[in-house]
C-alpha cells in the first residue's frame, strides 16, 4: 500500500517537471515610460507667449523696469518713503484724473484729491519728462488737448536730452491728424505766449507739421465708392 503511495507520488512529480520544460518560456516584456513632454510643452508655450507681445518702446521698457521696482519696494520693511504730488491722468481722457501725494519709489499714497482731465494731462506728460531714459524720446498722442503749458514746457528745459512727439488732431476735437517733434536741447520755455501756454499748431508750424491720418469727406468718400 505504501509502495503504491510512493509510486503514485513520484509519477505526479514526474508528470509535473515533464509538464514545465515543455511549456514555453515567458517572453520578457520591456515596459517604456511615456516620454513626458510637460517640460518642453511648457518652453514652447513661453516662446508663443514672447512672440505674442507686442515690442516695447524704450520709454516703456523703462516705465515697466520701474514698475517692477515698486512692487519689489512695497514688501520691504526697510523702505523710507518719500511723497511728493504726482498728477495722474484716467485712463479716459475726457475724465478727471488725480493728483496724489504719493511715494514714486514704491507707490504709496498717502492723500489725492481729483483735478480735471487738462491738468491730469500736463503732469502726466511732465512726468514721463522727467522719467523718461537718457536721450529718449516721449511719445504723446491725444484727442483732446491742443496745447502745453509751463509744466511741460520746462520738463523738457530740465532734460535737454529728450525730444517730444506729438500726435494730435489738427481741428481741435476733430480733423486730420498731425504730428510733430520737439527736438532735444531746445529752448522751449521761450516759446510760451504771454499766458504760459503753447499751442500744438504754433509748435507744429515751428517744427513741421507731419500728415498721419487725414479725415476722408463724406461727400468724396460716396464719389469714390460709386
Amino acid at each position: 500500500m505504501k509502495a503504491n503511495r510512493v509510486l503514485a507520488i513520484l509519477f505526479s512529480s514526474a508528470l509535473v517537471a515533464v509538464s514545465a520544460a515543455l511549456l514555453p518560456a515567458p517572453v520578457a516584456g520591456v515596459v517604456r515610460a511615456e516620454e513626458d513632454t510637460t517640460i518642453e510643452s511648457a518652453e514652447d508655450a513661453q516662446e508663443e507667449n514672447k512672440e505674442d507681445e507686442p515690442e516695447l518702446t524704450e520709454e516703456e521698457q523703462a516705465a515697466k523696469e520701474a514698475e517692477e521696482k515698486r512692487k519689489a519696494l512695497q514688501n520691504d520693511p526697510t523702505h523710507i518713503h518719500h511723497f511728493k504730488w504726482i498728477a495722474i491722468m484716467n485712463e479716459s481722457e475726457s475724465a478727471e484724473g488725480t493728483i496724489n501725494y504719493m511715494c514714486p519709489e514704491c507707490g504709496k499714497i498717502w492723500y489725492f484729491r481729483p483735478i480735471s482731465a487738462y491738468y491730469a494731462f500736463q503732469g502726466d506728460v511732465a512726468r514721463r519728462i522727467e522719467m523718461a531714459p537718457e536721450n529718449a524720446t516721449v511719445k504723446v498722442k491725444t484727442s483732446l488737448f491742443i496745447n502745453f503749458n509751463k509744466q511741460v514746457m520746462q520738463a523738457l528745459e530740465e532734460r535737454p536730452d529728450v525730444s517730444l512727439y506729438v500726435s494730435f488732431l489738427d481741428q481741435e476735437y476733430k480733423g486730420n491728424r498731425v504730428s510733430f517733434v520737439i527736438p532735444a536741447g531746445e529752448d522751449t520755455v521761450s516759446l510760451l505766449d504771454e499766458n504760459g501756454y503753447a499751442g500744438f499748431l504754433f509748435l507744429g508750424g515751428k517744427y513741421g507739421l507731419t500728415m498721419e491720418v487725414p479725415v476722408v469727406d463724406e461727400g468724396t468718400e460716396e464719389k469714390a465708392s460709386e
